[in-house]
C-alpha cells in the first residue's frame, strides 16, 4: 500500500493516559523522553496494529490472486483484480490525506481497521456461495484499497502523538522496517501457509478477523483531534492544486537533470514489473509449470531471497560499483531472466505439446522438471531487480534538494502506480492471446531495449576499468 509522505500535523490536546513514557504538553509530545519506544506502551499498540493490519493486509492480497486465477484462469481478470487495488492510491491517497489532517486520528484507525475487518470477511463469500460474478470481487477489492488510502495517513499522523521528538527517527524507521517485512510475510509465508491448511476461505476469515483486532488494539490510543496545520492543505481543492503544483515543480526538477530522469525512469520500469510479473506468475505456473496457483509464489520465493541478499551485498561493496554500471548491468539481467524463463516453457511447449509429442520431458512428481531452472532464474532476477532499484533511488536522494525531497518520492509513487496500468492490461490480455511464455519473452526483449537506451544515455564504468585507470 502507498504511504503517506508528508508531515504529520502535531497534535494539539493530546489526552494521554499517565504511564505511558511520554512527557506531554498542551501542544501535544515534547520535552525528550529517554524511554526505550520498547517501553511505550501506546507506540507498542500502534505498531502491533501495523504489523499484523499490514501483514494481513498482503495475505488477503495473495488469496485474491489464487481466487481470481481458480475463477477465471485469466491474466487479464487478473491484471483487472490488481489494477482495482492499485487505482484507489492514485486517485484517492491525497484527498484521504487533507481529510485525515482534520480527523481524529485515533478514530480513523478504528474505523478503518472496523470497516477493512467487515470488508475482508466479504471475499469469503467467493467460496461458500456458487457463482458469485467476477465484477462484485473488483467491487470489493475497489472498496478494500479506498478504505486502506485512510488508514496509511492516519497510522503516520499518530506517530508524533505517542513517541517524542527524539524518538521520532527510532520509531519511523522501525515503521518502515515493519512495512517491507509485512510484504514478505504476508505474501510468501502467511498467505500460503494459511490457503493449505484452511483453504482461500480460511484465509479470508483468519485475516479478518486479525484486522479487527487491530481495531481493538488502537482502541486505547490518545485522541488527537486539533486545529488545521497551515502546512496542509485545507479543502480538496487546495489539494488538487497542491499535487499538480508538486507534479509541475517536480517535472521542471526532473527534467532539468538527465541523471534524474533516467533514474525515474529506471525506478518506474522497476515498479511496473514487479507488478506485471506477479500478476502473470500464477498463470504461468499452473498452465506450463503444473504447479497450482497458491504454490506459485514457491517457485518465485527465489527472487526474494536474491533481492534481500543482493541489498546486503550492495551495502557491503556497493561504493565499489558506479550506480549507472549497476543499474544496465540489473536492467540486461532481469531481461535475460525473463527472456530465458519464457524461451525454456516456449520451447518446452512446442516439443511436448506436438501430435504426436517431439519428446517425453520427465517431470518432478506432478510438475515440470522446468521447476528448477525457473526458480534459479527468479533468484538471479532478484538480484537483478535490486541492481535496477536501488541505485535509480540513490540517484534520486542525491540529486533532489532537500525541500523537494519528500514530493519527489510521494509523487514518484504516484506516477509509477498510474502508468502501470496500461502495462497491467495490456500485457495481462496479451498473455491470454498468445501465451504467458511468450508474454515475458516479449517482456524480457522490451527491458533488454530500456537497458540498451540507458547505456547508449549513461554507460556507466564498469570495476574492472576503474582498477585499470587507476593503475594508470
Amino acid at each position: 500500500m502507498p504511504r503517506d509522505t508528508r508531515s504529520a500535523e502535531k497534535p494539539v490536546g493530546v489526552i494521554a493516559p499517565p504511564g505511558d513514557g511520554v512527557v506531554r504538553t498542551r501542544d501535544g509530545v515534547s520535552g525528550p523522553s529517554q524511554q526505550s519506544i520498547w517501553r511505550n506502551r501506546n507506540f507498542l499498540l500502534l505498531w502491533l496494529a501495523q504489523a499484523i493490519s499490514q501483514t494481513a493486509q498482503n495475505a488477503i492480497w495473495f488469496g485474491i490472486v489464487i481466487l481470481v486465477q481458480r475463477v477465471s484462469n485469466s491474466s487479464t481478470q487478473l491484471s483487472l483484480a490488481v489494477l482495482t487495488l492499485i487505482i484507489p492510491s492514485v486517485v484517492f491517497g491525497v484527498l484521504a490525506g487533507v481529510y485525515v489532517d482534520r480527523w481524529d486520528k485515533r478514530t480513523v484507525l478504528i474505523a478503518t481497521n472496523l470497516i477493512r475487518g467487515a470488508i475482508a470477511f466479504l471475499y469469503a463469500g467467493f467460496g461458500l456461495v456458487a457463482h458469485l460474478p467476477l465484477s462484485l470481487l473488483l467491487v470489493i477489492n475497489f472498496v478494500f484499497s479506498t478504505v486502506g488510502q485512510f488508514f496509511a495517513p492516519a497510522e503516520t499522523a499518530m506517530i508524533p502523538a505517542v513517541v517524542p521528538r527524539s524518538r521520532l527517527l527510532q520509531a519511523n524507521s522501525l515503521f518502515h522496517l515493519t512495512f517491507t517485512a509485512s510484504q514478505l510475510v504476508g505474501l510468501v509465508v502467511l498467505g500460503p501457509l494459511l490457503a493449505k491448511v484452511g483453504g482461500v476461505d480460511g484465509l479470508f476469515v483468519s485475516m479478518s478477523a486479525a484486522i479487527v483486532l487491530c481495531g481493538a488494539l488502537v482502541w486505547p490510543l490518545p485522541s488527537s483531534r486539533g486545529g488545521h496545520d497551515p502546512r496542509v492543505p485545507a479543502t480538496e481543492e487546495e489539494a488538487i492544486r497542491g499535487v499538480w503544483q508538486d507534479v509541475r515543480d517536480i517535472w521542471q526538477f526532473v527534467f532539468r537533470d538527465r541523471v534524474v530522469a533516467l533514474a525515474m525512469v529506471q525506478w518506474t520500469i522497476g515498479a511496473i514489473l514487479g507488478l506485471v510479473v506477479a500478476t502473470l506468475v500464477p498463470g504461468f505456473a499452473e498452465r506450463l509449470l503444473h504447479v497450482h496457483a497458491e504454490d506459485a509464489v514457491f517457485v518465485m520465493a527465489p527472487a526474494g531471497i536474491g533481492m534481500v541478499a543482493g541489498t546486503a551485498l550492495l551495502n557491503r561493496w556497493g561504493e565499489r560499483l558506479e550506480k549507472h554500471f549497476l543499474t544496465n548491468l540489473g536492467l540486461f539481467t532481469v531481461a535475460a531472466c525473463l527472456f530465458l524463463t519464457g524461451g525454456l516453457a516456449f520451447v518446452t511447449a512446442w516439443l511436448t505439446q506436438a501430435n504426436p509429442p517431439l519428446i517425453e520431458m520427465p517431470t518432478l512428481g506432478e510438475v515440470s522438471v522446468l521447476v528448477p531452472p525457473i526458480m534459479l532464474l527468479a533468484l538471479i532476477a532478484g538480484f537483478g531487480f535490486v541492481a535496477i532499484m536501488v541505485p535509480a533511488q540513490t540517484f534520486l536522494q542525491e540529486r533532489a534538494p532537500v525541500g523537494l525531497r519528500g514530493r519527489v518520492f510521494a509523487v514518484q509513487l504516484m506516477l509509477s502506480n498510474f502508468a502501470s496500468i496500461v502495462p497491467l492490461l495490456l500485457l495481462g490480455g496479451l498473455a491470454d492471446l498468445i501465451g504467458v511464455d511468450s508474454t515475458l519473452l516479449l517482456i524480457g526483449v522490451l527491458i533488454a531495449f530500456a537497458g540498451a537506451v540507458s547505456v547508449r544515455i549513461a554507460p556507466g564504468e564498469a570495476p574492472w576499468r576503474q582498477r585499470h585507470a587507476r593503475v594508470e
